[in-house]
């Protein structure tokens, strides 16, 4: 199921279930990336990945306007997905740059840190080392003229018998797998043989 939201209507279920994808378009604004945040944590509340997609998300948004067409008067797509338990993805949609994406080597020190010097770090490529240590998961895909950028999060979910395949009740018992072949079959098979393993008693 999509849900469409261009005209940026509130979208706020409490909790998307599985196979839910909302879409929204946002003018290629720095101001915008406030409200795709918004827009983002309150679909994904009471998600537990919800905290690390905003952060995936703002990044990826933040990127579209300052290094796409979509800055430059244009607008960019914010699409989030739940296509299955335990799975959450967020994806930006921009209007195509003239580089591809890539994640620039990460920050060691921390902010304030006196002997970091602003000046030598790089100029893009931070915001896309965040969400690959931020997401499960992350990448591209060609757009049109644009691009698609996209970031998962995964979380533990319970598994039922339907899951995992547990045998039907009806299972054939001959094809059921046993450890132990039955005494009887052996006493069947070779009249007046002996039994070896734990139905026999044997001297030591």
């Amino acid at each position: 199921m999509m849900a469409a939201n261009p005209a940026g209507a509130d979208l706020c279920p409490a909790e998307g279930a599985p196979d839910m994808r909302w879409v929204r378009v946002f003018a290629g604004t720095k101001a915008q990336v406030a409200e795709v945040r918004r827009f983002v944590g309150c679909l994904l509340a009471g998600c537990p990945a919800s905290d690390a997609l905003v952060t995936c998300v703002s990044e990826l948004s933040a990127n579209a306007v300052v290094h796409t067409a979509s800055g430059a008067g244009g607008f960019f797509t914010v699409e989030v997905s739940r296509p299955r338990g335990g799975v959450a993805r967020v994806s930006v949609t921009d209007a195509g740059g003239p580089t591809e994406p890539a994640a620039g080597a990460p920050v060691e020190a921390e902010p304030g840190d006196p002997d970091l010097d602003f000046d030598d770090l790089p100029v893009c490529g931070l915001g896309l080392a965040l969400v690959a240590a931020t997401a499960n998961c992350w990448g591209y895909y060609d757009a049109g003229p644009g691009r698609t950028v996209w970031a998962e999060a995964y979380w533990p979910v319970p598994v039922t018998a339907r899951d995992t395949g547990a045998a039907r009740r009806d299972f054939p018992e001959h094809a059921a797998p046993s450890r132990f072949t039955p005494a009887a079959v052996l006493l069947a098979a070779e009249p007046g043989g002996a039994v070896a393993g734990p139905a026999a008693h044997q001297p030591r």
